[in-house]
């Protein structure tokens, strides 16, 4: 049970939710939900390469600011390596 949530999936130690609707809402997120490879140095958003090495992405603004793009794009990584489907921007649009 995710945050009172009873349509979940327990397996091989990771805990999997099923969604009876198709879209994911904020209170569906736990706080593991914002971690990953992304990490925040001072004003920096940075990319653990999991090799002792790491990459710069981007310079924030400030530290608000790098914090809320790296929850952001490890929530995206999770999402995607869950499997979900992601609405892409339509290209041709102008």
């Amino acid at each position: 049970m995710i945050n009172g949530m009873k349509n979940t999936l327990v397996e091989h130690g990771r805990t999997t939710m099923i969604l009876d609707d198709q879209y994911i809402t904020k209170d569906m997120l736990t706080k593991d939900s914002y971690r990953g490879n992304y990490y925040a140095n001072k004003n920096a958003v940075m990319y653990d390469l999991q090799n002792g090495k790491q990459n710069v992405v981007c310079f924030c603004d400030n530290i608000g600011t790098a914090q809320g793009i790296v929850e952001g794009l490890n929530l995206l990584d999770k999402l995607e390596a869950d499997g979900v489907e992601l609405n892409q921007p339509n290209k041709d649009k102008k």
